[in-house]
């Protein structure tokens, strides 16, 4: 399959999910009792999965179909003119703006349901048209069910379990047409290179977090040590998409997209906890687990689309499952350790290195650039 760039306007598209994402991180920032409530977690995880479905959807059709046509360009810069005023909605009182939420992201299924329906229209290849109505069906469906969300009617508990369904509707759904895509593969290059751009551009929000620890008069080593964790996590995702996978296969990439999802979440959460616990917010307990469970998302999903996709092959990839196990089992006793801050940001700092020096040595066997 002939390689395909990624187009500045895929890359404009892109910076605003960026600061939507910034915005939906706010919601953890909600401290009770030096804990983030149970209730706010969960709306940043529906949230967040609410953002990576569209953004998932648009970058997946434009890696099939877009060209830097007018029609193209014109449904991206409307699009985002709608994630704005999705990100704008973003409250700790769901509720309140639930309906401007519900709308804005039926709007936006909608035209991604007119993309597809006009590439089915125009296509001439019959598996290519099947797949592009499927979708177009499926997204126009959600965007009216979600739409009638917006109505009052019923109780909100009841009207905001139909939305969350469809969001998961919308997500999970294309796994089971797994079979259909496969006739229509994507361009994996530009698909691998799009999410690993992404990631790139959250990572560098959690720059941004670090920046905002540093008293320029005062300079801590948490702060050092913060920029260390998040610079050596950095790069084990580069080490992984530049030497561990293999961005020649044909595939429909489902792996690779739906563990992103869960890359995104990690990346976010370790960098609330980290902060917060700077800051004193958090209890060394709460943080410690947190950040374990941050890690856990940013670093499973990792492995496995190194078993799935990774040049070394199976066997070899399976071999960082021991050594995460190793790893989580190491902060498991870090969490239970009563020392200052400071020492718990080192032991951390130092445990993930040695995992991004056995992730390069074991699983990549040496590879260098």
């Amino acid at each position: 399959m002939k390689s395909k760039e990624v187009s500045n306007f895929e890359l404009f598209y892109d910076l605003i999910f960026a600061y939507a994402i910034s915005r939906i991180t706010s919601v953890l920032h909600i401290i009770n009792s030096e804990r983030i409530p149970v209730l706010d977690v969960a709306e940043f995880l529906m949230m967040m999965l609410v953002f990576w479905t569209i953004w998932t959807y648009q970058t997946v059709f434009a890696n099939r179909f877009y060209h830097t046509n007018l029609s193209h360009v014109v449904f991206l810069v409307f699009n985002m003119f709608w994630v704005v005023i999705l990100s704008q909605s973003i409250n700790t009182n769901f509720e309140q703006t639930h309906a401007t939420f519900a709308g804005a992201t039926s709007v936006l299924f909608m035209s991604l349901a007119v993309q597809y329906l006009i590439q089915a229209k125009r296509n001439k290849s019959q598996e290519v048209r099947h797949l592009c109505i499927q979708l177009g069906s499926l997204l126009t469906s959600i965007a009216v069910i979600g739409a009638l969300t917006m109505i009052q009617w019923g109780n909100y508990g009841l009207r905001f379990s139909i939305y969350a369904i469809t969001i998961f509707m919308a997500a999970f759904v294309p796994i089971g047409m797994k079979k259909t895509l496969r006739h229509f593969p994507t361009h994996f290059d530009h698909l691998t290179e799009r999410y690993s751009l992404f990631t790139i551009i959250l990572f560098g929000e959690s720059i941004i977090s670090v920046a905002g620890t540093i008293d320029s008069l005062n300079v801590h080593i948490d702060s050092l040590l913060f920029f260390i964790i998040i610079a050596l996590l950095f790069s084990i995702y580069i080490l992984t998409y530049d030497l561990g996978i293999n961005r020649h296969l044909t595939t429909a990439g489902l792996v690779l997209i739906h563990a992103h999802y869960f890359v995104f979440v990690g990346i976010e959460l370790i960098t609330a906890s980290l902060e917060l616990f700077m800051n004193q917010e958090l209890t060394q307990t709460y943080f410690s687990w947190l950040l374990i469970i941050g890690l856990f998302f940013f670093l499973v999903p990792e492995s496995v689309v190194l078993f799935v996709y990774g040049q070394k092959g199976r066997r070899s990839a399976s071999n960082v499952f021991f050594i995460l196990a190793g790893f989580f089992v190491l902060l498991g006793i870090i969490a239970n350790l009563k020392v200052e801050i400071s020492m718990i940001y080192g032991l951390i700092a130092l445990s993930i290195l040695v995992l991004c020096y056995l992730w390069w040595r074991v699983l990549l066997r040496g590879q260098c650039y």
